[in-house]
């Protein structure tokens, strides 16, 4: 595809989803969508348009077209757009067809094990492996996108849907299509539940993540087959396009609320795909089941500084059309943000993480674990990046110092062997309990998996680790810890011997006595270690046997995250920002290509509070400290157009805040 033709790149991104219902087009007006977009100044918009109901006529006998068509066309909508330089998505979905068309044809549904369908208010899922989605579908496509001028297409619902919209879950697909792929692929029967431990679900997976690939590669040949110059959304394989990510909420999911979660979808996005767009949306609505009403304005506003602050564009997603939505909490909050980057969006162009951190995540990670370093790194206000396993072989680490490898179990001996060349370079890995204990194939190994972090043997994993602790040695360095001498643990502790070059700290105590209180006392000190350190090359291996960053996204103790706070600092030799920023403020520091400036961003998350988002507190006499190589020639607030107050010496510049509001974002020019 010629660069020309690639209309997204260094373009400004402001993108809202109208998921328009099938009675939207009784009366929608071209016009009227238009300035309803531009009154947010939207510059890229997502319609319905394909698969479970077609939004414009189509001449497919299996494609539902919609009884409703009585209002402006598609074709005048995205004309309408178009005229307004608004760039238009089609939203698509072919994880369903309507009930008619599974009477026709009932070889492409999902059937469960129990040989189920899945019909949800007549519309029956279809299995990915089937004729609908393997042959059908991409007839759907060519339609959709040689009749009607789209600039982009995004794929809802994609690959193995195994819950309806109630989130009732119905197991592995059992359909004839799935059985035949799988025994031609492993000669052997379909597994009978998910799990990971079970050697058959393991190949299930390798099973899966072939044929989605195999899927992406066919769907993507058809589309720029007959379009190359449209936009594909999640476009992973040609690492194009844009990446679209949802923060929402569901009633039923665990708290607490994943407060970084436009932080964290951006961050990958941008780390580990930076020619890709990152477009994170905030959903306007808390669930499938109440998507007519609002969530917090403040929670949505949050999350769109959260995707600025970290590289990425804006996107809001709401049911139905602007102009008819009976809930327009939100609206004020998002045309704020959205006029902001309206005015400043050429800032966010080309722009790159300064970040020496690299945090490893993927579809086979430990959330929680995850999670839980997300929170250490983002609030001692360390400036770091993610990587996702899938594709951080293929970029360089040369930029960072360390690599976080959070109870990331399924590693490939490539991925291992990376990380060991990086660390004998100079850089310093910090692995955390299983991380690496099976290869990409989820087979366990029988040797360490890491030589950079001295370890001999894997002895045994005790999951059940209540009433342990560490008790605090090298107090030089756990500077944290003047008065407190002991560090808990919950779950899991691997059990290893270790090299000789190997250096131990902490000791722990292992179960003991905590009830009746008399009896509360512990008789025995242990030579396992809270953590080691080995030195491998010009760098050093650092191994937590335990599982701090999902204690302390369970249960948030500063036991936890001073621990970390000083070992990232005092042991791993790693340096935050420094000042007085509170941890409920995220900082990030990304470079402007070619400008010779730098963007730092402040985000104020002190609204969170419990369940709830609100209005953040204004904070007031901030300071931000970290180095720079020279003084600069002006530091200026992208918010308010004023000049910051600010010092330069000893390599280290101060930029101070008199108040801070959602956010700041400050260029540094020198």
């Amino acid at each position: 595809m010629g660069e020309q033709k690639k209309w997204w790149i260094n373009r400004p991104w402001r993108e809202i989803q109208t998921n328009l219902r099938e009675i939207d087009m009784l009366d929608i007006n071209a016009e009227q969508f238009v300035a309803d977009l531009q009154e947010f100044k939207a510059n890229v918009v997502m319609i319905n348009a394909a698969g479970i109901i077609a939004s414009y006529p189509t001449s497919l006998p299996f494609h539902f077209q919609s009884p409703y068509l009585t209002g402006d066309s598609l074709k005048d909508i995205i004309a309408a757009c178009h005229k307004a330089d608004i760039k238009v998505f089609a939203r698509t979905d072919f994880s369903k067809v309507r009930r008619p068309i599974y009477e026709t044809h009932p070889e492409w549904a999902y059937v469960s094990q129990k040989g189920e369908i899945i019909d949800y208010n007549g519309d029956v899922h279809v299995c990915l492996n089937g004729d609908y989605q393997q042959h059908y579908a991409p007839q759907i496509i060519k339609e959709a996108i040689t009749t009607h001028d789209f600039d982009g297409i995004f794929f809802n619902m994609g690959g193995y849907q195994v819950k309806d919209y109630s989130y009732r879950y119905y197991g592995i697909c059992h359909c004839d299509s799935c059985k035949r792929g799988f025994a031609e692929m492993f000669d052997a029967q379909l597994p009978k539940a998910e799990d990971a431990s079970d050697p058959l679900f393991q190949k299930y997976m390798i099973f899966k993540q072939q044929t989605l690939k195999n899927y992406a590669v066919t769907m993507h040949q058809v589309i720029l087959g007959v379009r190359p110059d449209i936009c594909i959304a999640n476009n992973f394989e040609l690492k194009q396009g844009m990446i679209r990510q949802e923060s929402n909420t569901a009633l039923d999911r665990p708290l607490p609320h994943w407060q970084y979660s436009a932080s964290d979808n951006t961050k990958w996005a941008v780390s580990s795909y930076p020619e890709m767009v990152s477009s994170n949306t905030t959903v306007d609505f808390p669930d499938y089941y109440h998507r007519h009403v609002s969530i917090s304005p403040f929670q949505q506003k949050l999350r769109l500084a959260q995707n600025l602050a970290n590289g990425g564009g804006l996107d809001y997603y709401i049911m139905g059309r602007l102009d008819n939505k009976e809930d327009k909490s939100g609206y004020e909050g998002i045309k704020e943000i959205f006029h902001y980057h309206a005015e400043h969006g050429e800032e966010y162009l080309n722009i790159s993480s300064n970040s020496t951190i690299a945090l490893l995540n993927g579809p086979s990670a430990n959330q929680a674990e995850y999670r839980g370093w997300y929170r250490f790194l983002t609030e001692n206000h360390y400036v770091f990046d993610t990587l996702v396993v899938q594709n951080a072989l293929n970029l360089s680490w040369d930029k960072y110092k360390a690599i976080i490898v959070p109870d990331y179990q399924p590693l490939s001996d490539e991925f291992t062997a990376r990380l060991d060349a990086f660390t004998h370079a100079g850089g310093v890995v910090v692995s955390i309990c299983r991380s690496g204990f099976t290869n990409e194939a989820y087979i366990a190994r029988h040797t360490p998996p890491l030589k950079s972090l001295g370890i001999d043997k894997i002895s045994s994993v005790r999951e059940d680790n209540r009433s342990v602790y560490f008790k605090v040695d090298h107090k030089d360095q756990f500077t944290r810890f003047p008065v407190s001498g002991l560090i808990y643990l919950d779950s899991h502790y691997v059990f290893a011997e270790y090299n000789d070059q190997t250096e131990a700290y902490f000791k722990l105590i292992p179960p003991h006595m905590f009830g009746p209180p008399e009896r509360c006392y512990y008789t025995q000190v242990t030579e396992h270690p809270g953590f080691t350190v080995s030195a491998y090359g010009k760098g050093r291996g650092i191994f937590i046997p335990w599982k701090p960053g999902e204690l302390f996204h369970r249960q948030g103790y500063t036991n936890t995250i001073e621990f970390v706070a000083d070992l990232l600092e005092h042991v791993a030799g790693l340096k935050p920002i420094q000042g007085n920023l509170p941890p409920m403020v995220e900082a990030t520091l990304f470079e402007q290509k070619g400008r010779n400036s730098t963007l730092l961003h402040l985000v104020n998350g002190t609204g969170h509070f419990g369940a709830t988002f609100y209005e953040p507190v204004t904070l007031s006499d901030l300071e931000v400290i970290f180095p720079a190589a020279e003084a600069p020639q002006s530091v200026i607030s992208l918010i308010s157009g004023s000049d910051c107050e600010h010092e330069y010496r000893d390599g280290q510049l101060t930029i101070k805040l008199s108040k801070l509001g959602l956010f700041e974002a400050i260029k540094i020019s020198f």
